[in-house]
């Protein structure tokens, strides 16, 4: 649970203690009222956005099924390789599985929103693609995993018991490398385009059969072995092939703006801020709200966006936006 939404949960709490320092008592009372002052502001306009925005999706008949909820959150749990290294994803935002649940039906809701009078037809699309062709080019690709070392010493000791058979590559990646972006999962790397191969690992990467492993290789003042699972060649756009990622580039470019859709729903909605202490907030409501959702972020190297937090805060870098800490 994040520190915000304690408040939630305090909400109500009395004189009881939270805490004793040598016998002093801090009461939940004091303790909310803490909160209140530090997260309280930004939790209400929170709250106040997501339902703007869950009445819009009404007044605009979008509805999320729940088959459709249930693809976008398998689609975001793939990015992690396993559901371990999700959950540990999860624990490091103080998500629960419910939370990030509800992240994700904000994140539809939203994003169809963006996309309710974006249908463009195949002509269109089609003409947009002859426009654009160049950006639809493929370059190089290439599928890497790797174990990151410390010494020339380790990564022979690495790749040793690597020959032996005893253990495969994701174990000795998992028990050995020093890479934060791969080690969890096994060593891999995302596809990459080829040019985007450090210098020092990319002949090699271009030239080590697929399925092979290479000899340890000192790059950015660490040992790499690296393993190639796939490549593929550069290829010029291609109508069919390229369609799908055609259509995801022209809607992320008319996507309508949330910010208009928050003003909109504003025109036809009286929000009244009761409470003494976020009175200020009615002239923010008054007029139009500063910040709100984007869409087209992802999460972990670029998922979707965390809904929850971002209706009133812009989203960091892909991934689910981060959470109100």
């Amino acid at each position: 649970m994040t520190a915000v939404a304690a408040i939630v949960v305090l909400a109500g709490c009395g004189g009881n203690p939270v805490a004793t320092v040598d016998g002093v008592e801090i009461t939940q009372a004091e303790f909310n009222e803490r909160l209140v002052q530090q997260y309280g502001e930004d939790m209400l306009r929170e709250m106040i956005d997501r339902e703007l925005l869950r009445q819009a999706a009404e007044d605009a008949g979008i509805e999320i099924t729940e088959e459709e909820l249930q693809q976008e959150i398998e689609d975001f749990k793939s990015q992690f390789g396993n559901e371990e290294n999700f959950n540990q994803w999860l624990a490091s935002r103080n998500l629960s599985e419910e939370e990030f649940q509800d992240q994700m039906r904000m994140a539809l809701v939203s994003r169809k929103l963006a996309l309710k009078d974006v249908q463009p037809s195949d002509e269109e699309l089609q003409q947009y693609f002859e426009e654009n062709k160049e950006a639809f080019a493929q370059p190089a690709m290439v599928s890497l995993s790797e174990i990151v070392v410390d010494s020339r010493e380790a990564a022979e000791e690495v790749l040793s018991k690597l020959e032996q058979g005893d253990f495969s590559f994701e174990d000795l990646a998992a028990q050995y490398s020093l890479s934060i972006a791969s080690k969890n999962r096994g060593g891999e790397l995302p596809p990459m385009p080829l040019r985007d191969v450090p210098q020092e690992l990319r002949e090699v990467a271009q030239s080590l059969p697929v399925g092979e492993v290479s000899d340890p290789i000192p790059a950015n003042n660490a040992w790499y072995i690296i393993k190639v699972r796939d490549r593929q060649p550069a290829r010029e756009a291609s109508w069919p092939e390229d369609k799908e990622r055609v259509l995801q580039r022209y809607q992320a470019e008319h996507a309508r703006d949330l910010q208009q859709v928050l003003r909109e729903q504003l025109q036809k909605t009286n929000v009244q801020i009761i409470d003494p202490r976020f009175e200020a907030l009615n002239e923010v409501y008054t007029a139009i709200p500063t910040e709100v959702p984007e869409f087209g972020a992802q999460g972990p190297q670029g998922a979707a966006p965390d809904a929850e937090e971002n209706a009133s805060e812009a989203p960091e870098e892909q991934q689910p936006a981060g959470d109100s800490q």
